[in-house]
């Protein structure tokens, strides 16, 4: 079963907090729109309890302005959702009742272009039901691929396969000194609470930050922003500090400081994901020795090679370089 949770009038805020919430719960959510999630429910009834159980627990989750419906295809849930009432559920227990639920709609309902929907129209063609009792062939012929997908959409034969998406996450912590702070060496101290804050949150959650955002507040000055690519992305705070470190030593005066907020403006999960070998923002000499350290420890000695070249002309292609072990 396919479960889709709608809010037809919903801000920002509350689409991404519900997106945190179902995707806590259930292991694949796809954002289908603005306020519209599709979940797929199939095989978790072992694991999670009956769809309907499933499904209601989610809406009480969510809570209003959302509505839920259950279907075994995304597009009927969806549509299902968005004409029921906010706090609501509804389920089509069958492939008839979905088709039965269809067929009953007017035509607007499907992805159709306006001059297709024009000229079913003066061909007699106002509800889905009718639009479905064409023969595929003759839909594609006649209005083109895209009208051949409604088509199958209105025979409740969406062939779409629901991706889950990664809920947006912030993560964000900051300090007000009592003190002014007018060197690098005394704010990296006082900064190293934030910097662990971030690393605790990101370990818990599961994730490596990508991406650093620094803003600096100070007594003299507007304040400062900085930001930072984090390779390999990491919840390590001493690595975090790390590049930190190294964004604010660009800066050649940074003022008197008087209070810091620090936010992974971008994160992934930190499991199964490929480690990271080239910075594009120009990273450091530590940076490779980190990753070939990483490499060395996990592969063995002899395992994290590089290229030394001997032949600049080299009559065969294998003498022009020599490999030898990257020590870190």
């Amino acid at each position: 079963m396919i479960l889709a949770i709608v809010a037809s009038d919903v801000t920002k805020e509350a689409v991404t907090r519900a997106h945190r919430l179902l995707a806590g719960l259930l292991p694949v959510v796809a954002v289908l729109d603005q306020g519209a999630f599709g979940c797929d429910l199939r095989g978790t009834a072992r694991l999670l309890g009956a769809p309907r159980v499933v499904a209601h627990r989610a809406l009480v989750l969510v809570g209003e302005p959302f509505a839920a419906g259950l279907a075994t295809r995304p597009f009927t849930a969806r549509l299902l959702a968005a004409q029921t009432d906010p706090g609501e559920l509804r389920e089509l227990e069958s492939p008839e009742a979905e088709r039965a639920f269809l067929a009953a709609q007017p035509l607007e309902v499907l992805p159709l272009d306006p001059l297709v929907l024009d000229e079913l129209a003066l061909l007699g063609l106002r509800e889905v039901a009718a639009f479905a009792a064409i023969s595929a062939g003759a839909v594609l012929d006649r209005f083109g691929l895209a009208a051949a997908h409604a088509h199958a959409l209105a025979r409740n034969e969406d062939p779409a396969v629901l991706v889950g998406t990664v809920a947006p996450v912030r993560l964000a912590a900051g300090r007000q000194f009592d003190f002014v702070i007018e060197s690098l060496e005394p704010l990296l101290f006082a900064v190293r609470v934030v910097v662990d804050e971030i690393a605790e949150r990101l370990r818990v959650s599961g994730f490596a930050a990508l991406r650093l955002a620094a803003r600096l507040e100070r007594e003299d000055a507007h304040p400062l922003r900085i930001e930072r690519l984090v390779l390999p992305p990491t919840a390590e705070p001493a690595a975090l500090l790390r590049s930190l470190r190294w964004a604010l030593e660009e800066r050649v005066n940074l003022g008197r400081v008087i209070g810091i907020e620090l936010e992974a403006i971008a994160v992934e999960p930190a499991r199964g994901r490929q480690l990271g070998l080239f910075a594009p923002d120009s990273a450091r000499r530590e940076d490779t020795q980190a990753v070939a350290a990483y490499l060395r420890s996990r592969l063995g000695p002899q395992r994290v090679l590089r290229p030394r070249v001997v032949d600049e002309e080299p009559r065969l292609f294998e003498r022009a370089v020599e490999f030898e072990e990257v020590v870190s």
